[in-house]
């Protein structure tokens, strides 16, 4: 007896929406059917179905919102669940590692290994925007940390650009060692060579780390 298969490509394409659907409640939270819609060039109803799969499996969920006129929608967001499915560098490898360390050596010891770290990344990171205007380096600083899982854009506002990470790859981490959250904020400074500010904080409960540089060229 033979049954229908459905088209492998088909199956592709099921998953490769669903795959969209999740990077976009990472980048934006609580979106709208009608506004994955849009961005996703499918219909509502398409939308809906992607979405009912993804909330039984446990990787997304909603809050109502009632506007002050017409039907409450929903607004969706991604589950804890759903955020394991990103980046995250061997987190829990590492936190074994440094929690050992931290033992048998001490908080002194760790410090000098946080410190190691960011003078390697600060000399990475140098050598690619060396000799670059501000504007530049911001937008190479961008894709670097976008190709390490950080989920980086960029956007300029007035006199400010703005550096946007919707995704912590070490949030492990920096959740049991501020150490490391401070010293990716001192790094900006000193390879833009200017005051960066966080204004956003995935540690804090942010969605979002959002970096804002003074223009000043």
């Amino acid at each position: 007896r033979t049954g229908w298969r459905p088209d492998k490509t088909v199956s592709i394409a099921i998953q490769e929406t669903r795959g969209h659907i999740l990077r976009l409640l990472k980048r934006y939270q609580g979106l709208t059917v009608s506004e994955l819609a849009d961005e996703l060039e499918i219909s509502p109803m398409g939308v809906r179905q992607h979405l009912a799969v993804l909330e039984r499996d446990g990787l997304v969920s909603y809050t109502r919102e009632k506007p002050q006129r017409g039907r409450p929608v929903h607004r969706y967001h991604l589950t804890k669940e759903a955020d394991r499915l990103f980046p995250n560098s061997y987190e829990n490898f590492a936190l074994s590692i440094l929690r050992a360390i931290s033992h048998i050596d001490g908080e002194d010891h760790l410090q000098e290994l946080f410190q190691e770290r960011f003078n390697t990344q600060k000399r990475n990171y140098s050598e690619k925007l060396n000799g670059k205007g501000l504007k530049e380096k911001v937008e190479i600083l961008a894709q670097i940390r976008d190709a390490e899982g950080y989920m980086t854009e960029t956007e300029t506002d007035g006199n400010k650009l703005y550096l946007h990470e919707y995704n912590c790859p070490i949030y492990g981490v920096v959740s049991e060692y501020s150490h490391a959250c401070e010293a990716e904020l001192r790094l900006f400074r000193e390879i833009l060579d200017t005051e960066v500010v966080r204004e956003c904080h995935i540690r804090k409960g942010d969605h979002v780390c959002t970096y804002s540089i003074e223009i000043n060229e």
